[in-house]
């Protein structure tokens, strides 16, 4: 089987949940034959640990060209659509997608119009996010113009999701996705493909009363949610437990975010390794307030045994994890609450972290993961298997 992957950017290094994802995916398909990835590579992508793997990459650089930008915007009417479109990206796809590829991925709803050139057997919409349902909920959030951008950009991406009939398959993250799509686009053939994390690696516990927030901090919803935690609900952290301390940690953090540094918060910017600030970490949070599709941070930090406490949002999607390494709360004083209790006793937290990082290797592995879209993928797979 030969397939072709079109994604946003090279997912090497492996440092966003998108990256993750693709990689996921990629990694997948080539268990079962030949893959080319055609994707945009930036200063922080590196193509050659995926090229010694045997995948076949494809890359342009990055650059927003205005006459892209407006070509791809008087198309799409989406403003996330129209910064990830590329003439030459569009011909490398076109390229590489010729009669005798059996598989086109498309990673997100809004990189579909690379597939109108492109030739292939089978066709198949990744949705990282079913992302009007991001957007609604980051317009509900918000204040202001920025309510009414979000919203006119809403609109323009449940337009582009209708468009998902084209393909053959739809892989949604999770069943709430799927049901949220569901008076969207009802598409015959859509496939849950959970996020998912390989090998845990629980770290030694932790020795102060930490609390990380681990996420790409120039992300729209990451942005609300560590502003909102930090403004909301770490005083009443700090009242009950003056020694505790905050990290946000993660790339690209926004002036908004910068500017919540002070004496218990710690912005730390772009970090080349996660493991010591996870080391130093007693608890992690996903407090989400907008989002889609499920959070791999959280896997993430329940494979290196460290418990989450998230919004109902920061949660979807992993909602068998609650308990399970997760805790969810709402409301700033209980999520507050949560989180003294976890830093206050060790024992607890730890206990809380293993159980999710064995969680994660019994329920959450990319093999386990992949297995339903291969199957689609594959005829006779499903019953060789049975």
């Amino acid at each position: 089987m030969r397939s072709i992957v079109v994604a946003k950017f090279v997912p090497w290094p492996p440092n966003s949940g998108d990256k993750r994802r693709t990689l996921g995916i990629v990694r997948a398909l080539r268990q079962h034959g030949p893959v080319t990835l055609c994707a945009f590579e930036g200063t922080d992508e590196d193509p050659e640990p995926l090229r010694a793997e045997g995948i076949d990459v494809q890359t342009v650089p990055l650059r927003r060209r205005p006459s892209d930008l407006i070509r791809s915007l008087l198309r799409s009417r989406s403003l996330t659509a129209a910064r990830f479109w590329d003439r030459d990206l569009a011909s490398v796809v076109a390229s590489a997608a010729t009669s005798d590829a059996d598989v086109l991925v498309v990673e997100h709803v809004q990189l579909l119009d690379y597939a109108r050139r492109a030739t292939a057997g089978l066709r198949v919409l990744d949705m990282h996010n079913v992302e009007s349902l991001l957007m609604a909920r980051m317009a509900a959030a918000a204040r202001g113009p920025r309510r009414l951008v979000y919203a006119a950009e809403c609109r323009a991406l449940r337009a582009l999701e209708r468009r998902a009939t084209g393909a053959d398959f739809v892989a949604v993250v999770s069943d709430a996705d799927r049901t949220a799509l569901r008076p969207v686009v009802d598409h015959p053939r859509v496939v849950v493909v959970p996020n998912a994390w390989d090998e845990p690696n629980p770290l030694p516990p932790a020795e102060k009363p930490v609390v990380s927030f681990v996420a790409l901090l120039s992300w729209g919803p990451n942005v609300q949610a560590a502003t909102w935690f930090t403004e909301r609900v770490w005083p009443l952290v700090v009242d009950r437990l003056p020694d505790a301390r905050l990290q946000l940690v993660g790339r690209n953090p926004t002036a908004e975010v910068r500017a919540l540094a002070g004496p218990t918060v710690r912005v730390t910017g772009s970090v080349p390794d996660l493991d010591p600030w996870y080391a130093r970490t007693r608890v992690s949070v996903a407090p989400l307030l907008a989002g889609g599709g499920s959070r791999l941070k959280i896997l993430e930090s329940l494979a290196a045994g460290r418990p989450v406490v998230a919004t109902t949002i920061g949660a979807e999607g992993l909602e068998d994890l609650v308990g399970r390494g997760v805790l969810v709360e709402d409301a700033p004083e209980r999520m507050a609450a949560a989180l003294v209790d976890l830093l206050t006793d060790r024992r607890t937290a730890e206990a809380l972290g293993r159980r999710g990082a064995e969680a994660v290797a019994a329920d959450h592995s990319w093999t386990a993961a992949v297995r339903p879209l291969l199957d689609e993928l594959t005829p006779g797979r499903g019953n060789e298997a049975g």
